[in-house]
């Protein structure tokens, strides 16, 4: 999977693309895939057992479960939260899917009808710094043509 940086410009990306005044939603929504994914690492670092799996917390459906339960928590209109958390989680996802693993894991799109791990077996995570150093040109550039033509 691309780091946690590369999914946060990514989220920033597609938000100036699209003109989002509300761009921490969608970097919220891009990074909250990854973050509730590895709460399994607290309970590794405090040394006690794992009582459930938070593996399908990566997953297009608890992303959107999570939006509709967050949304009340921001000033702003239910269904904007909404829709600029999934469409950052959207981004992440689509980020995730070219990625090889050593294991048949992958983006798991289709859970609970589904566990199976869908992939592209494109780019090993170890190449992250490259998909870093392209999205944060992507950015830079998007932010300098919008200050140009302001």
């Amino acid at each position: 999977m691309p780091d946690l940086m590369s999914h946060l410009l990514i989220g920033l990306i597609l938000a100036e693309m699209l003109n989002v005044k509300k761009k921490s939603i969608v970097v919220l929504g891009a990074l909250v895939p990854d973050i509730l994914a590895k709460i399994h690492l607290a309970y590794f670092y405090v040394g006690i057992e794992q009582p459930l799996t938070f593996v399908h917390f990566h997953t297009p459906l608890m992303a959107f479960l999570l939006s509709v339960v967050i949304a009340p928590l921001f000033q702003y209109k239910m269904f904007t939260t909404i829709l600029y958390f999934n469409m950052g989680s959207i981004s992440h996802f689509l980020a995730d899917f070219p990625i090889k693993h050593f294991t048949e894991v992958g983006t798991i799109f289709f859970f609970p009808f589904s566990t199976k791990g869908y992939t592209l077996n494109w780019v090993w995570p170890e190449q992250s710094i490259y998909i870093f150093i392209t999205t944060l040109l992507v950015y830079l550039l998007i932010k300098a043509v919008k200050a140009k033509n302001l």
